[in-house]
């Protein structure tokens, strides 16, 4: 789906392909959606983190009450 067929008023079919301002629009939406993955790729790494260490320290509470 072109987001832009209904609100540019320069729209013709195929315009897409050569359109200046769909273009920015699309590199502006590749940015975004790799920030976002950069971003998600540092939270699991930061929670993975913190439940491997929340994991080793359960596990050694409970040797002691063994």
């Amino acid at each position: 789906m072109i987001p832009c067929r209904s609100t540019c008023p320069h729209y013709e079919e195929g315009c897409h392909k050569t359109c200046a301002y769909w273009k920015e629009y699309q590199k502006k939406a590749k940015q975004e959606q790799h920030e976002k993955m950069l971003w998600l790729k540092a939270q699991n790494e930061r929670s993975s983190t913190v439940l491997r260490q929340c994991l080793a320290i359960s596990s050694n509470r409970s040797n002691y009450y063994y």
